[in-house]
């Protein structure tokens, strides 16, 4: 093997065996890195290991984990071999590194691991972290050492992270966070040094969240009181679903069940790199799982942005509406919407739980939502206010005057 290159501040933690380890800091700090670097050397240190890279989506994990772990193997020269179908890389001593998305809890049911990386760990469930804990309880281990290792982008302080690890676990030893700035990598280049300041002036909460690392206070969430998480109801009024689409970033579906007045979410899509078509049939299978069809789905409402993907829905027989541009009124008609959620509808709960007001460089609050992570949130307004909004037109999307919509 290679001589290693690490900073300063890797090194420095290399070694550490915290159970629970979360590195949290700043984009561009390393932090990502410094977690592959972990993983391989613990995986050399103990043959046979049997080691689990998580992400909440596969598209993502290939893009980051699995991309620098493969890269960093071939940089050091370290012999493995890859079967890419099955997701896992075997090293010389028999140590594995299998990487698994957390979209589907059970691909992680019934697994024996020692030692367990979270790429982005924010973006996943609680439910989804404890059932990773649980799975740290292989024979290696046992001789030595077990860790669960996050690596963290902070969000705001509601987040069930920063109650695990800051409140609940702060006095615990078994729990440890280790912060990293981009100022302690010496390989960032000038123009990221840059950007990464220019951000103070440009979006005040991604200056703390990207740039300082830091968790943002949870006062300028927009949904707070009037949503929860779970609930027993089967029968229902009637059936609507908001939509979002994307490439990059993800598509999202969000199916709803109404009972007097109140917004039940039953299931949600939310995915990226996907085409129209492969869209709606995902959301026909959805809507099977839920025991739907589409006669009992009344409307869909989506982005008014995408009056193609609207037309080829009702093409196809998803009764699709164009949402209408008033980003203040369909934020107050969801506000005022008691909301109740699936527990399974992780990625939507997690945009609820970070979706929030901008700020200016001075920290005050602004009245317009913070565009970032809200694909899911955003199909939920669109649904919300198509049914409650004093604005909303329930006419079908190939009858409706396009002039009549602003565009985002």
């Amino acid at each position: 093997m290679a001589e290693l290159i690490v900073t300063d501040k890797q090194a420095e933690y290399l070694d550490d065996k915290t159970r629970h380890l979360m590195v949290l800091g700043s984009a561009g700090s390393g932090k990502t890195i410094f977690a592959c670097i972990k993983v391989i050397l613990y995986a050399m240190e103990h043959p046979k290991a049997r080691i689990g890279v998580f992400r909440q989506t596969l598209p993502s994990l290939k893009k980051t984990a699995w991309l620098e772990i493969r890269k960093l193997l071939d940089e050091y020269q370290i012999e493995y071999k890859e079967n890419k179908s099955d997701g896992v890389i075997t090293l010389s001593n028999g140590s594995t590194l299998s990487f698994i998305p957390l979209d589907d809890s059970k691909k992680v049911r019934s697994l024996n691991l020692d030692f367990v990386y979270i790429e982005q760990c924010e973006e996943i469930s609680k439910d989804s972290y404890d059932e990773l804990t649980l799975r740290v309880r292989g024979e290696v281990q046992k001789n030595d050492f077990g860790q669960i290792l996050s690596v963290v982008q902070p969000e705001s302080k509601s987040h069930w992270l920063y109650n695990r690890f800051y409140r609940v676990k702060a006095n615990d030893n078994d729990f440890k966070v280790i912060h990293f700035s981009y100022l302690d990598n010496p390989f960032l280049s000038e123009d990221a040094l840059k950007y990464y300041e220019s951000l103070k002036e440009l979006d005040y909460d991604k200056y703390l969240t990207h740039t300082k690392g830091e968790w943002i206070a949870g006062s300028k969430a927009i949904f707070t009181n009037n949503w929860d998480v779970g609930f027993d109801r089967t029968y229902f009024e009637y059936y609507t679903a908001g939509c979002d689409f994307g490439w990059n970033v993800p598509s999202a579906f969000i199916l709803t069940g109404w009972y007097d007045g109140e917004c039940y979410v039953l299931d949600e899509i939310y995915q990226a790199e996907m085409t129209v078509d492969e869209f709606a049939e995902k959301i026909k299978d959805c809507l099977k799982k839920n025991e739907l069809t589409l006669d009992d789905l009344e409307s869909v409402y989506a982005d008014a942005s995408s009056p193609e993907q609207i037309e080829y829905f009702c093409q196809c027989g998803i009764n699709t509406y164009p949402s209408v541009k008033n980003v203040k009124a369909k934020i107050d008609t969801t506000k005022m919407t008691r909301i109740h959620i699936k527990e399974h509808c992780t990625d939507l709960i997690r945009e609820m739980e970070s979706y929030q007001w901008k700020r200016d460089k001075d920290g005050n609050i602004l009245d317009e939502p913070l565009k970032r992570d809200d694909h899911g949130v955003d199909a939920l307004c669109y649904n919300v206010y198509g049914v409650k909004g004093e604005l909303s037109k329930n006419k079908p999307a190939s009858t409706f005057n396009m002039n009549e919509i602003y565009v985002y």
